[in-house]
């Protein structure tokens, strides 16, 4: 037991109290702090006054239901999860549930109880992850408003400059000065703009940036210089004050000047009153895009998991649901193949006795076994069973690749059989694919055991499937002849690991999509077809979390082929 799950509080509300004191005895000699409650409203209450980590209800209770709880609690305080362990709820409270705030749902009676404490960690790991994401976001906001102070002390202090320079001519020496002294010390570029575009005077920390001497750069185009020798003059945002006089403040990428950067762009006059030209401040905000992108990518991914632990939820139910009746159907054909066989033997038996029975009788059982079309049924009815037990066996396998894909993957690698997986993700995602394309599968089957994250790995071979099924079914278009394409995915061994590669026959890339298709939040796919999140993530998972690669390689109307290799023995 670890000392944080010594300190972490759990109220269980469940007004059965074997249930509750098994349930609360379990947990105590895991660790943690229980409290325990009758019902609804008392639940409530203690969770007013003990503010604990995490709370577990039944759905259906005296004075106040487990619905109307977590109701409650996501209104007072969304960041504590709440668990429902019910053996009464249905598929839809299970949905309704999800959607009023539980963070998970677990059938009663719970035949091992590490499941409830797997589900207890996953959720309070979960909001720790919510928590530093809201402080990081906090933190962000309190760098923004201070640079944002900073900003605005430094264009305060620039602009009392200009003005001392344009009303004090004694004092030109003096403002020059300060003007190198606390200009060239600011990290951001400044320069001057007259009203012909050229630079009049910059900091030395533009002169460092652009790579060039002060006396290159001074009296060029601002146009040339700091967006790019071929820029063209209406690209500069300079020329947009020059025509309504007032401030502009963009964000662009400029290679010419680091990359992304963020410029003001403020119009200076002259003793008169007449505009002179304008003073930029440029800052290179690379590591604050990065940060940004960062938090995305974090919180994408931490819904795109929410979300697919959701739908395992679902789907392992629905698996459970399903293999009850399919079991009993598996046990009926048993007994009517057993039965056709008595009949069989008895109908045989028949045909023997008659052979020595008087001729009426022999005619009467002849006309029976006519009008019942006695071979016509001995031939179709063992084919019928047997055709009957092959659907079992094939709704029995749909079952378990279910239940494989959605249950819940450790968080530590495991040696595992890609083979397997990517079989059980073919078999989950069959109903993606069928309609546009038949599967290959070439899977080599010596291929070595890898350390895989399961969950995470079946989830890479999803998106590719998914995505080999689109770009099919985009260059076949309508398709009333019902033609399809063809996906394969094959497997071999390697000296350092393995490598699985997946083609489809689909419409393909070409290379300036090619280069991009694994950055966040960038798809080709219409709006709301696609997040341009699904490459990203795997990207993420087989690169960071398995030390692998990922290429592609693609042509435009031939189709794309996708390259994953994972090594034997990864990085810690």
């Amino acid at each position: 037991m670890t000392e944080k799950s010594q300190q972490k509080a759990i109220i269980i509300a469940e007004d059965d109290q074997l249930i509750r004191t098994t349930t609360a005895h379990y947990l105590r000699s895991r660790g943690y702090k229980v409290i325990e409650a009758e019902d609804g409203k008392v639940a409530l209450q203690l969770f007013r006054e003990n503010a604990p980590d995490i709370v577990l209800t039944d759905l259906r209770m005296p004075e106040l239901d487990g619905m109307e709880l977590v109701k409650t609690i996501a209104l007072e305080d969304a960041g504590i999860p709440v668990i429902i362990v019910s053996g009464m709820g249905t598929m839809n409270d299970v949905i309704e549930a999800l959607r009023v705030g539980a963070w998970d749902f677990l059938t009663k009676p719970i035949a091992d109880l590490g499941i409830l404490n797997h589900s207890i960690k996953r959720a309070l790991n979960h909001a720790e992850l919510l928590r530093k994401e809201k402080k990081h976001q906090a933190s962000l906001e309190a760098e923004v408003e201070l640079r944002t102070i900073e900003l605005l002390q430094h264009n305060k202090m620039l602009e009392k400059e200009m003005q001392k320079r344009q009303v004090q001519e004694a004092k030109v020496l003096r403002a020059k000065q300060e003007w190198e002294r606390t200009v060239d010390s600011m990290s951001d570029m400044v320069a001057i703009i007259d009203r012909e575009h050229n630079i009049v005077r910059m900091n030395r920390t533009m002169v460092d940036v652009i790579g060039e001497s002060y006396e290159e750069l001074l009296g060029g185009k601002c146009y040339q210089w700091m967006h790019g020798m071929d820029a063209p003059p209406d690209y500069c945002p300079h020329v947009r004050l020059l025509q309504d006089q007032k401030s502009h403040h963009v964000e662009m990428y400029q290679e010419q000047i680091g990359g992304h950067c963020e410029e003001l762009v403020r119009p200076y006059y002259d003793s008169d009153g007449v505009l002179l030209g304008s003073v930029h401040i440029v800052r290179n905000i690379n590591d604050q895009k990065k940060a940004e992108q960062e938090k995305e990518k974090v919180q994408s991914q931490l819904l795109h998991a929410q979300k697919l632990e959701s739908v395992g939820q679902l789907a392992a139910g629905i698996a459970h649901e399903i293999n009850t009746p399919t079991q009993f159907i598996g046990t009926n054909i048993d007994f009517l193949e057993e039965a056709s066989q008595d009949i069989s033997s008895f109908m045989g038996q028949i045909q023997e006795i008659i052979k020595t029975a008087p001729q009426e009788v022999v005619d009467a059982v002849n006309t029976a076994f006519e009008e019942m079309d006695w071979d016509y049924l001995a031939e179709e009815i063992p084919l019928a069973i047997s055709q009957s037990r092959e659907g079992v066996k094939r709704v029995t396998s749909i079952v378990r690749a279910m239940k494989e894909f959605s249950h819940p993957g450790s968080r530590d690698k495991e040696s595992l059989s890609l083979n397997q997986i990517i079989n059980t993700t073919v078999t989950v995602a069959r109903n993606e694919w069928k309609y546009v394309a038949e599967m290959s599968l070439r899977l080599d089957e010596n291929l070595p055991r890898v350390p895989l994250l399961a969950d995470e790995m079946g989830q890479v071979i999803l998106n590719m499937l998914v995505n080999a099924a689109h770009a099919i079914a985009e260059k076949l278009g309508d398709n009333p002849e019902g033609e399809k394409g063809i996906i394969t995915i094959a497997t071999a061994g390697t000296e350092e690991g393995v490598t699985v590669s997946i083609s489809d026959t689909g419409a393909g890339m070409p290379e300036k999509v090619q280069l991009r298709i694994f950055d966040p939040f960038y798809t080709t796919k219409k709006v709301g077809k696609g997040t341009g999140q699904g490459l990203a993530i795997s990207h993420d998972v087989i690169v960071e979390k398995h030390q692998g690669t990922i290429s592609v390689e693609s042509e435009a109307g031939r189709g794309t082929t996708f390259i994953i290799t994972l090594p034997l023995h990864p990085g810690k």
